[in-house]
């Protein structure tokens, strides 16, 4: 009866230290990586949209494309057309490394799309 005791005393503490251990944060278990990093400073629409600008003008693939630039409150919408998907993608990811943005709209349009909606 004693080893049959010291098996349900040594049992319990096991299932107890498994649900304290369980009971931890769900952010305590989150990779560094994936946590959203703590607000910086804020940055005015106006800088946001100049930063951003200038990263498409000192990019030699993009530089030449007529993008409209709109923020608001650290969100980003593109408009514009551009040539081909691979511009697009580099516009959008310039966009998304400029400092203060927390979302970027893409509103922007292929040429070649518009060119076969009129031709339909």
């Amino acid at each position: 009866m004693n080893d049959k005791f010291k098996w349900m005393v040594f049992t319990g503490t096991l299932i107890g230290a498994l649900f304290i251990t369980g009971c931890t944060k769900h952010e305590d278990k989150v990779h560094d990586s994936w946590v959203t990093p703590p607000a910086g400073s804020v940055i005015d629409d106006t800088a946001l949209t100049a930063n951003i600008r200038s990263a498409l003008r000192a990019d030699p693939n993009v530089k030449n494309l007529d993008v409209k630039i709109e923020a608001r409150n650290g969100e980003v919408m593109l408009g514009g057309l551009v040539d081909n998907q691979t511009q697009m993608d580099r516009v959008i990811m310039l966009a998304w490394m400029a400092e203060g943005i927390k979302k970027v709209d893409n509103k922007m349009s292929l040429k070649s799309a518009g060119a076969a909606a009129k031709d339909g």
